[in-house]
C-alpha cells in the first residue's frame, strides 16, 4: 500500500486508519521532504510498533528517483536545473514515451509494485501554484506590451517564455494522469483511490478569500479547474480496460486542523534577481518596523526588503513574527482571527482528516460510502439510448444513399484523428472495392498478396476521384515499391514541423508513417489485414450460430462489409488499441 503525501494532514490520517484496519498491512509513506517522511513515520511507529512502514521522499513530478526515507538528495547545479527544466518541457509538450522512461512518479510505481494506492497530494495545488499570470506578466513585460516604463528589450524573454511552458497547467495534468495510469496498469495496481478538492473548500464563485489581489483570483480559480480536470481525467481512466478500480472522494470545506502552537510561522521572502525580485519560501517571516511613505511621492511597489529595518528583540536580533497559530496542513497557518473567520457558520466551515480518512479507507475496500465522486458521475450521466441506434442506422442509410451524388466518396475527412482512422477507413474502401466480400477479401489477402496489391494500385488508378480525395485530406499513398508515394499539399503523419528542413526519410521512419497515417499497399500491409479480416469472419462465424451472448464487441455481427463496421472492431480487439468503452 502506497500513500501519497503520506505525510500530510489527510496522508497522516489515511495511515494510521489503514493500520487500525490491518496492522499487519505493509505501508508505503511518500512525501516531497525527507524530514516530513521520517516525522510521520516516526508517530506510526510509536502507535503501531509491529507495523512494516517504509519511506519515500522526493517530487513525483520531476525526473528522476524518490529517496528512501535515510537517503540524501543532492541538489544539483545551475546548469543541471536548467537542462532538467527544459528536459521536462520535451516530456510535457512533445515525447510521451521519454517522459514516462524518466518519470520519478513512474519509477516509483514500478518499484513498489503497490497493490493499492492512496493520493492525497493536492496536485491541483502543486500544479497551479505555479502561477500562470505573473509569468505571462513577465513576458507581457518584456514584450513591451504592459507600457513603456515595464519594456525590458527582451532581457528575459527565453527564460520568461521557458516559465510560463513550464507553469501551464493543463499540459502538465494531462501528462501526470497519464503517466499514473501507465504505470498503475503496468505493475497491475488493483485500486487508485484520489482524495481531491474543490479548490474552494467548498464555496462558489463569491469565495471571500483569494490568492492574490482579485477577487476570487485567477490562481484560485486555475485550482479548481485543475482539480476538477483531474476529476474528469480520473474519470476516463476508471472507464479505461486493464487498469485499477479508480475512485475519488472531494472535501468540499476546509480540512483541519493538525496543531495548535505559538510559534514562528513560515512564510515567503522577496529576494532580487537581477532587476526583479522573486519570492522564496522561509521558514520565518520577518517582523518589519513600519516606515512612513508620502503619498506626494511615487509609490514604488518593488517589494525590497534591503530597505527596511527588522523589528529587534530583547537581544537586538532581528525578530520574526511569533504568535498563536493553527497548523491546518496544505491551507497552512491561521491566526486565531482567520482560523475563526474562514471557519464561521456558512464560511468554509470545518471537516476533519480523520472524517475524510475514514470516508478513504471505506472506498479502498470496497464499503460504498455514497462520496466517490466518479460513481456519483457514472450515476449523473447521460449514456447511449434505443432512440440513439435507431437514429444511427437511419443516417448511415441516408448518407449511402446520397454518397452517389458527391464528387468523392463518404469515407473519411480526416478530422476526426489519428490519422490512422482515416488511414484504416481508405485502406478497406480500396479492399471492399477490389474484392466485395468479407471472405473473398481474406482469401486474396491470405494468398498472392502482390497480385492484391496490384489489382489496388489499378483501382486508384480507375478511381480517380477517391485516389485525390485520399491525399486532399493530408494521408499519403505509399505504393508497393516501398519507394514512392502519392501526396497532397499536406501531410498529416509525420506533420509540419517549422523546425525541420525538408530530408530524405529512413526506411524506419516510412514504416512508422505507414503504420501510423498513410494508405499502405505494401504486400506486409495487406497481410496485416488478412489475418484481422480472417479472425474476423471466424467470430462472426461463431456469433450467427450462437445466442445473443455471442453478440459482442469481440464479434462482427453483419453480414455485409461495412467499412466503418469494422475498424470500430479493429480499435476494440486490437491489443494495440483496446479501445472500446466499458461503461
Amino acid at each position: 500500500m502506497a500513500v501519497l503525501g503520506g505525510a500530510g494532514l489527510v496522508g497522516t490520517q489515511v495511515c494510521r486508519v489503514l493500520l487500525r484496519t490491518d496492522p499487519r498491512q505493509p505501508i508505503v509513506v511518500v512525501a516531497l521532504h525527507k524530514a516530513e517522511v521520517r516525522a510521520a513515520m516516526r508517530r506510526l511507529r510509536e502507535e503501531f510498533p509491529s507495523a512494516h512502514i517504509r519511506g519515500r521522499h522526493g517530487d513525483i513530478f520531476a525526473r528522476g528517483r524518490l529517496l528512501d526515507a535515510d537517503e540524501d538528495g543532492e541538489e544539483g547545479s545551475a546548469e543541471q536545473r536548467a537542462r532538467d527544466r527544459r528536459a521536462l518541457l520535451a516530456d510535457i509538450y512533445e515525447d510521451f514515451e521519454q517522459a514516462k522512461q524518466h518519470s520519478a512518479l513512474v519509477a516509483l510505481i514500478r518499484d513498489l509494485r503497490p497493490g493499492a494506492v492512496i493520493d492525497c497530494i493536492n496536485t491541483a495545488t502543486a500544479i497551479s501554484y505555479k502561477d500562470v499570470p505573473t509569468a505571462a506578466k513577465a513576458i507581457m513585460a518584456d514584450l513591451g506590451l504592459r507600457g513603456s516604463s515595464d519594456a525590458t528589450n527582451g532581457e528575459h524573454l527565453a527564460e520568461d517564455v521557458e516559465s510560463l511552458l513550464l507553469s501551464i497547467e493543463i499540459p502538465q495534468l494531462i501528462l501526470h494522469v497519464r503517466l499514473l495510469h501507465a504505470a498503475l496498469r503496468e505493475a497491475e495496481t488493483e485500486v487508485y483511490l484520489k482524495v481531491g478538492t474543490t479548490g474552494t473548500g467548498g464555496m462558489g464563485l463569491n469565495v471571500p478569500y483569494t490568492h492574490g489581489e482579485d477577487k476570487p483570483s485567477p490562481t484560485l480559480m486555475a485550482k479548481t479547474a485543475v482539480a476538477f480536470a483531474q476529476t474528469g481525467l480520473l474519470f476516463l481512466a476508471a472507464r479505461s480496460p486493464d487498469g485499477p478500480v479508480v475512485k475519488e472522494i472531494k472535501p468540499a470545506a476546509m480540512i483541519g486542523y493538525r496543531e495548535i502552537s505559538v510559534r514562528a510561522v513560515p512564510g515567503y521572502m522577496w529576494e532580487r534577481k537581477g532587476d526583479r525580485f522573486v519570492k522564496r519560501k522561509s521558514d520565518e517571516r520577518p517582523l518589519f518596523e513600519a516606515q512612513e511613505h508620502s503619498l506626494e511621492d511615487p509609490l514604488s511597489m518593488q517589494p525590497d526588503s534591503s530597505k527596511y529595518t527588522v523589528h529587534p528583540d530583547e537581544e537586538g536580533r532581528p525578530r520574526s513574527m511569533r504568535l498563536a497559530c493553527v497548523n491546518t496542513g496544505e491551507n497552512g497557518w491561521f491566526a486565531c482571527g482567520e482560523f475563526e473567520a474562514i471557519t464561521a457558520l456558512g464560511q468554509m466551515e470545518v471537516i476533519t482528516p480523520e472524517e475524510i480518512a475514514r470516508q478513504a479507507v471505506h472506498e479502498l475496500y470496497g464499503l460504498s460510502t455514497g462520496r466517490d465522486v466518479l460513481s456519483a458521475l457514472d450515476g449523473a450521466i447521460l449514456g447511449p439510448t434505443y432512440k440513439g441506434g435507431l437514429v444511427r442506422e437511419v443516417a448511415i442509410d441516408r448518407l449511402r444513399r446520397l454518397e452517389p451524388e458527391g464528387s468523392v466518396p463518404s469515407v473519411a475527412l480526416g478530422d476526426l484523428g489519428p490519422p490512422q482512422l482515416s488511414k484504416y477507413l481508405f485502406e478497406l474502401y480500396l479492399v471492399r472495392a477490389a474484392f466485395g466480400t468479407l471472405e473473398d477479401a481474406v482469401a486474396a489477402l491470405q494468398g498472392d498478396t502482390d497480385a492484391a496489391a496490384g489489382k489496388l494500385v489499378q483501382l486508384l488508378g480507375e478511381l480517380r476521384g477517391l485516389r485525390d480525395a485520399i491525399v486532399s485530406v493530408g494521408i499519403p499513398i505509399l505504393m508497393p515499391d516501398a519507394q514512392t508515394i502519392l501526396r497532397g499539399p499536406e501531410i498529416k503523419v509525420p506533420g509540419y514541423d517549422p523546425s525541420e528542413q525538408a530530408r530524405r526519410a529512413a526506411p524506419e521512419e516510412i514504416d512508422a508513417y505507414a503504420s501510423k497515417g498513410w494508405v499502405d499497399l505494401r504486400a506486409t500491409n495487406l497481410r496485416v489485414w488478412g489475418e484481422r479480416l480472417a479472425q474476423l469472419v471466424e467470430g462472426r462465424r461463431l456469433a450467427s450460430a450462437g445466442s445473443s451472448a455471442a453478440m459482442s464487441r469481440e464479434t462482427y455481427g453483419r453480414d455485409d462489409f461495412r467499412i466503418g463496421e469494422v475498424v470500430a472492431w479493429v480499435f476494440a480487439n486490437d491489443p494495440d488499441f483496446r479501445g472500446f468503452r466499458i461503461k
